[in-house]
C-alpha cells in the first residue's frame, strides 16, 4: 500500500469512528484519541489509554509522559513525525482511572484495523494493557519487557509505560535500555543478519488475527456529515 494510500484510509477510519458510542467512556470523554505519526511508518507505539492532557488535544502522549516518549525517541535518532502512537483505548477513563477489560474488548478492533492498515514491522507495546492484548497473554509486564517476540513477520517489543519513570526516575534507565534493544532490530530488519545480544522468540499467543482484522463496519451515525476528509484534518489530527 502506497504512503498517501496508508494515510488516506486512516482518515477515512477516523471519521468512521471518532463518534464511537459503544462504551460508557463515550459520555465523559473530551475526545476521541485515535492516534497519530507517520501512516507509512515501520513502527508502531502502542499505550493503553488517553490521560487527562490527550483527552483535552485529542492526540496520544502528548503529556509529561510524552516528553519522556520524545527524548527517548531521540536516543536512537527518531522523531514523532517517523513512528505511529496509538491507543489500546482510544477515550479517557475516568480519573485516568485503568481500563476495563469489557472496555478493551469493545475497543481493541479499532487498534487492530489500525494495525491492518499500517501494517508496522515492529510494534512496541508501552505497559501492561497492550502487552497482553498483543501478546494474548495474561502474564504481566515484569516477565515479558526486555524480550523480543516475532510473530507473522512482525517483532513485538514489550516496553514499560514511560509514566512510569515519572514515579520511579530509575526505570528511565531500563526504559533507554529497552529503546536501544529496537534500534538493534532495526539493524536486524535493515541488514538481515541476526544480532547475537538479541534472543527473538517466535509463537507467543499472538492475536493471529490482526493482520486480517474482522472489523465490524460501524453504523454510518457514527460519521459526522460536517467533516471534511482533508488535508487540514489530517493534519490537525496529526497523520503525517
Amino acid at each position: 500500500m502506497e504512503t498517501e494510500d496508508k494515510r488516506e484510509k486512516l482518515k477515512q477510519y477516523y471519521f468512521l469512528i471518532k463518534g464511537c458510542s459503544k462504551c460508557n467512556l463515550a459520555q465523559t470523554r473530551t475526545n476521541f484519541v485515535f492516534g497519530s505519526g507517520n501512516a507509512n511508518s515501520k513502527i508502531l507505539f502502542v499505550g493503553e489509554a488517553p490521560g487527562k492532557n490527550e483527552d483535552l488535544q485529542g492526540k496520544p502522549f502528548v503529556g509529561p509522559a510524552g516528553k519522556l516518549l520524545d527524548e527517548l525517541l531521540s536516543i536512537i535518532n527518531l522523531t514523532r513525525n517517523e513512528v505511529f502512537i496509538a491507543n489500546v483505548l482510544k477515550c479517557r477513563p475516568p480519573q485516568n482511572r485503568d481500563p476495563k477489560l469489557e472496555e478493551i474488548d469493545v475497543c481493541k478492533n479499532y487498534l487492530f484495523k489500525q494495525i491492518e492498515i499500517i501494517n508496522p514491522i515492529i510494534i512496541c507495546t508501552l505497559g501492561k494493557y497492550s502487552t497482553q492484548l498483543l501478546l494474548n497473554t495474561d502474564e504481566g509486564i515484569t516477565g515479558l519487557r526486555g524480550r523480543v517476540f516475532k510473530i507473522d513477520g512482525r517483532y513485538i517489543l514489550p516496553i514499560n509505560h514511560p509514566a512510569a519513570a515519572l514515579y520511579t526516575p530509575s526505570r528511565f534507565e531500563i526504559l533507554k535500555l529497552d529503546f536501544k534493544r529496537i534500534s538493534k532490530v532495526i539493524k536486524i530488519i535493515e541488514s538481515g543478519c541476526d544480532d547475537a545480544s538479541i534472543t527473538v522468540e517466535y509463537d507467543y499467543g499472538f492475536q493471529k488475527n490482526i493482520s486480517k482484522s474482522n472489523v465490524i463496519n460501524d453504523d454510518n451515525k457514527n460519521i459526522n456529515k460536517n467533516d471534511k476528509n482533508d488535508d487540514s484534518s489530517a493534519t490537525q489530527l496529526g497523520l503525517f
